[in-house]
């Protein structure tokens, strides 16, 4: 992967503005691989789609734990491979499944290695 892969998206988030929060599956802030598929999500989320907003979502995101979710992420396969390659890369560990057995979805739970959150 290139140098420039930590600011390329490793996937994409939908953010509910009405309850300014992010989209969970389960416990696990969810990541589409593309724009389109977080726009699937947002179209069957329990939300007014209107409120919805769909977010890129970078290395830096996840390591911030930018959802709240204590870094856990449900990932989509493809967000997941750019997910996996970039935590080998940097020698982050983190323990994986598939969500109820489908691994078109992986949960992921990044272990105990955050960065400072950004002040607002």
């Amino acid at each position: 992967m290139s140098i420039d892969a930590p600011r390329l998206p490793i996937g994409y988030s939908v953010f509910d503005t009405g309850e300014e929060c992010y989209e969970y599956n389960e416990d696990a802030c969810f990541i589409a691989a593309t724009p389109e598929s977080a726009q699937e999500f947002l179209d069957v989320a329990c939300m007014d789609p209107r409120d919805g907003r769909v977010d890129a979502i970078y290395w830096d995101d996840l390591l911030r734990d930018y959802g709240c979710s204590s870094g856990e992420y449900a990932l989509e396969a493809a967000a997941f491979a750019r997910f996996r390659t970039l935590a080998e890369e940097h020698q982050v560990s983190f323990e994986s499944e598939a969500y109820d057995g489908d691994d078109s979805l992986m949960v992921v739970e990044i272990e105990g290695r955050f960065l400072t959150p950004d002040p607002d």
